[in-house]
């Protein structure tokens, strides 16, 4: 990682304003906790913090993307979360001080926004308006990842691809006849966040192709009938 000029940047101040931890702070606070952040750039495959280690910087993504890899106990890497510009992460290290639980690496040239564990704390304990945000984004973190594991033990493969699909194409605004998902994700990255194999994962898509509920191309997805992708669910 390499520090940034912020002069070759929008200010900080309008990414922080859509930033979920500052939600509902005044200007003049938002424009102060800027000042105590710095930017550094990350490029494409560079590592910002491994899983196991003991940093405890908070990050916010000013622009570009990141992804995070959970490893397996057999040293496989697990495509677990895509983290987008406007987010925030590496809070929960610098809360508890207790090691990284992800390794995320830089999916393109990104600009981040860093700053030491303490004085965010100290931010915390001066804004009581920022614990009350953390403890909200926990919270929903906690519902996704309780639904995510019901799909797990409840639904089959063709039902986790389905519903993976659904979710992904509304996050996308493109849940409609005609909606397509470009980039779509890969079989890879679908058998690893649903928890399959990629082989069952393309068994499904093959089928849904088939059927003609979806249309595909290179890293493109096209929903060709809505109504089949949610049969059955």
């Amino acid at each position: 990682m390499r520090p940034t000029s912020r002069n070759a940047l929008p200010p900080l101040e309008t990414v922080l304003a859509g930033v979920s931890l500052l939600a509902g702070l005044e200007a003049e606070i938002l424009s102060r906790f800027a000042a105590d952040l710095e930017l550094v750039t990350v490029h494409t495959g560079q590592t910002v913090m491994e899983q196991g280690e003991t940093s405890t910087e908070m990050y916010v993504v000013v622009r570009g993307r990141l992804v995070g890899l959970l490893l397996s106990p057999n040293g496989k890497e697990v495509a677990f979360t895509e983290i987008t510009a406007g987010r925030y992460f590496g809070e929960l290290s610098a809360l508890d001080g207790r090691p990284r639980s992800l390794t995320i690496s830089a999916a393109e040239t990104t600009v981040l926004a860093r700053m030491p564990a303490q004085r965010l704390l100290d931010w915390m304990a001066r804004e009581p308006r920022l614990a009350h945000n953390l403890a909200i984004d926990l919270a929903e973190r906690n519902r996704v990842l309780t639904e995510r594991v019901f799909g797990l033990v409840v639904h089959d493969v063709d039902k986790r691809v389905r519903a993976l699909l659904i979710q992904q194409a509304q996050a996308a605004r493109q849940l409609k006849p005609g909606g397509v998902l470009d980039p779509s994700p890969t079989h890879d990255a679908i058998a690893n966040y649903i928890g399959a194999t990629r082989e069952a994962v393309s068994r499904v898509m093959a089928r849904l192709s088939a059927a003609g509920v979806i249309e595909t191309g290179r890293r493109r997805l096209e929903i060709a009938d809505i109504e089949q992708l949610f049969e059955g669910l």
